[in-house]
């Protein structure tokens, strides 16, 4: 008799976040008309910014700096120099000119968040919280802040201080569309799957091409058993992106619990011609391939899985499934048992049913 055929689902959910603001130059330009003297310093300083919104960064680090040989006590020119040197992947340098502003202008909340950025891509994420924390203390409407700080606290997996975060980047700013989306991923993360849907759909709302959240929508879906609306977003999505194996390969899982089968298989299909070493493509479509009742095809791929992935649990489970409807007994048997010692207990209880010879597998505690 034809077994349960094992889908793996879990590790395909994409969940990504969409990432931190990037580096900004954060003041205006000083008028120079205004001010007495050779304005030597001033007007380095409006150059530099100027070079810095065209993107020409080594301009106007060298504008900055003879800004800054002018006039030795210009925050905004520190500021905007370690904004520049964080453009420049200068990290340390963007610290040390943050810490120089920051003594300038100890109450400038700009600066702190600049720092935290800085030490954020530098991998100092303890000490980029805290920034992002002190520029919170002094202006707690700061939106950015709130966001990045979410951010670095879904990386560390601290999902619930994260969703935090992210409530108060949409409270300080209800127009920010990727605060929607990483509190939906968060939720995602935490299962909490019905508050994620809505949050999908405001950051589709605010930014309709935004193709993350149609995809990352599809798997709340998914996992709420909305088939058809997960479905309508992988179709959404691949409209728009045919390039994403992902994608594809997670539209087969939703035709797969649709009953889809044939659909399922296409979609594996798809995957596998974009990325012929995606394991779960090929246990998948081995999965569908057992609905279809197509064992040598099941078998190949189930073996196909095991070749890229050799502790790939699932794969045993299933290739033991075709292997059985082959009229290959022993082979089934001693792909069940892999699966049970690789933790998938239900190895053993299939075993036993087919009546296998031997003691159940013990589990690996790997």
């Amino acid at each position: 008799m034809l077994r349960h055929a094992r889908l793996l689902t879990g590790s395909l959910m994409a969940t990504f976040l969409l990432g931190a603001a990037a580096a900004q130059a954060q003041v205006d330009t000083v008028r120079a008309s205004t001010l007495p003297g050779r304005q030597v310093a001033e007007k380095a300083y409006n150059a530099g910014l100027t070079s810095f919104t065209a993107h020409n960064y080594p301009a106007a680090l060298a504008s900055f700096n003879q800004a800054l040989i002018e006039k030795p006590n210009f925050a905004p020119a520190y500021a905007n120099r370690a904004a520049t040197q964080l453009a420049l992947q200068n990290y340390p340098a963007a610290v040390a000119d943050y810490d120089q502003a920051l003594k300038l202008e100890p109450g400038a909340y700009a600066h702190y968040f600049g720092r935290a950025q800085a030490r954020a891509a530098a991998g100092q994420a303890p000490e980029a919280e805290a920034d992002y924390g002190e520029a919170l203390r002094v202006n707690p409407a700061y939106a950015p802040a709130w966001y990045n700080r979410g951010v670095l606290r879904f990386e560390k997996g601290e999902y619930t201080a994260a969703v935090t975060d992210f409530d108060g980047a949409v409270k300080a700013d209800p127009a920010y569309t990727y605060a929607y989306h990483d509190r939906a991923s968060t939720n995602l993360r935490l299962g909490n799957y019905a508050a994620a849907v809505p949050d999908y759909s405001r950051a589709l709302e605010l930014q309709p091409a935004l193709l993350p959240a149609l995809l990352n929508r599809a798997a709340a879906e998914r996992h709420l058993g909305q088939l058809t609306e997960a479905l309508r977003d992988y179709d959404a999505y691949l409209a728009q992106k045919t390039d994403n194996p992902l994608a594809y390969s997670n539209r087969g899982n939703a035709r797969f619990e649709s009953k889809d089968y044939a659909g399922a298989v296409a979609d594996y299909d798809r995957a596998i011609a974009l990325q012929a070493t995606y394991a779960y493509a090929w246990n998948n479509r081995a999965a569908a391939e057992l609905k279809l009742e197509q064992y040598a095809q099941a078998d190949a791929d189930a073996t196909e899985a095991l070749r890229l992935s050799s502790r790939y649990a699932e794969a045993y489970l299933n290739r033991g499934h075709a292997r059985e409807m082959l009229r290959r007994p022993d082979e089934a048997c001693q792909d069940w048992r892999h699966a049970a010692a690789l933790g998938l207990a239900v190895g053993n209880d299939y075993a036993a049913a087919a009546g296998c010879a031997g003691p159940a597998a013990e589990a690996t505690t790997e």
